[in-house]
């Protein structure tokens, strides 16, 4: 078995987001699109071996799905176009790759068939993803196509895009509209955010704390099951609900439990929430070598947040770590797109202690962390700033 037929679903390095943004011609496809589309071909001997490889995802045999679905793709049959490019995305068996997923989705989104909102969706989520000045404009545009083509999680995304004016103006109006969307449609997660947002009175909306518990209280019992019938995501978000004490009562013992299942899963979100309590709750080296175990399946999995949580161990030399490991966890901390490990290393590069000193890499690592927002990098992009022009006068 190849090392690509172990990953599960979403367990993609972020670093291959950058999918490019700047082929237009490309991109804009779709507004010469018929809304009808084209009939897709219908040949009941596909169907049957596009089920037979969903089986085989299902049972974990990604790579001998993913021959099936990859030679129906080639034949243009849509089903098994939106099916190759989540495999591409997710690296489902394969080496991922984002502009091959893109380009299967806008072949896919041509045809009237049943899963086109979804392909829609994803295409929305490829572009939120990726870098470049107008990606969040497209992935809105997307996400609109997608309700419009029937696939309604797409409210999710809409709400939170004009709840934050991203890609788009900012309209609270709308955003409120998909929200209660999202919520009639039964997705917790939108239910729990505008839960929040009710609760506290964000965003210029009026305080509802009532309502806010109502849609809450749904939401968990919803979770519940879902996790109960397998869900690694709702058991993650339950955990941390326990967690946090957040509609809830505070419960580390329920926390323990519901990140515990999820992270048995397969969640690495799961699992890098879990790692950090159980180093928060006990010095014991058992607790420890758990707490690293699941750390190390969460960065395996290409979860950034736990790359850097273990660079950080191996830098402060905790639970028998050597501080000469903390750089390479930080440079894949990098490769995935987090910026807590891209102020880290931009900090070791100025320092010049366990790798060569590069204060033009510093300043570039600490760019791409401000650039994403990262308090942390932005407040070292200044203090490095405030250095080179020191050094700069001295000179």
């Amino acid at each position: 078995m190849t090392r690509h037929e172990n990953l599960k679903p979403g367990l993609v390095n972020a670093s291959i987001f950058a999918v490019l943004c700047s082929l237009c011609a490309v991109v804009l496809l779709w507004r010469d699109m018929p809304d009808g589309g084209k009939e897709p071909a219908v040949d009941p001997v596909v169907n049957e071996q596009l089920n037979q490889a969903r089986g085989l995802q299902r049972l974990g045999k990604w790579t001998d799905a993913a021959e099936i679905i990859e030679r129906y793709a080639h034949q243009g049959y849509p089903r098994a176009l939106f099916h190759h490019a989540k495999i591409l995305s997710r690296g489902w068996g394969v080496k991922p790759d984002m502009e091959k997923a893109r380009l299967a989705l806008l072949q896919a989104v041509q045809f009237k068939f049943s899963l086109r909102g979804e392909a829609a969706y994803e295409l929305g989520r490829l572009y939120q993803k990726s870098s470049g000045p107008d990606c969040n404009r497209i992935a809105t545009e997307w996400f609109q196509k997608a309700l419009q083509w029937g696939y309604r999680k797409a409210h999710v995304q809409l709400a939170m895009h004009f709840m934050r004016g991203i890609g788009v103006p900012q309209d609270q109006s709308k955003a409120l509209h998909h929200y209660e969307g999202a919520v009639r449609a039964g997705f917790e997660a939108a239910s729990l955010k505008y839960a929040r947002i009710l609760l506290n009175g964000q965003y210029g909306i009026e305080k509802d704390p009532p309502r806010a518990l109502r849609l809450a209280g749904r939401a968990i019992v919803a979770l519940e099951a879902k996790a109960k019938a397998g869900s690694g995501s709702a058991a993650k978000t339950l955990g941390r609900l326990y967690r946090d004490g957040e509609f809830v009562e505070l419960s580390t013992n329920r926390a323990f439990r519901w990140l515990r299942h999820a992270s048995q899963l397969g969640n690495p979100g799961a699992m890098h929430d879990l790692a950090n309590l159980l180093l928060a709750k006990s010095p014991q080296d058992n607790a420890a070598e758990e707490a690293i175990g699941w750390l190390t399946r969460a960065a395996d999995a290409g979860h950034g947040g736990a790359m850097t949580k273990l660079g950080r161990l191996h830098l402060a030399e905790q639970h028998g770590l050597k501080s000469d490991g903390a750089v390479a966890w930080f440079r894949k901390g990098v490769k995935a797109a987090h910026a807590g490990a891209m102020e880290e290393l931009a900090r070791i590069c100025a320092e010049g202690k366990l790798a060569p000193k590069d204060m033009a890499g510093a300043l570039r690592l600490a760019r791409r962390g401000t650039a994403l927002g990262h308090t942390g990098s932005k407040t070292l992009l200044q203090a490095l700033l405030k250095q080179a022009g020191e050094d700069n006068t001295h000179s």
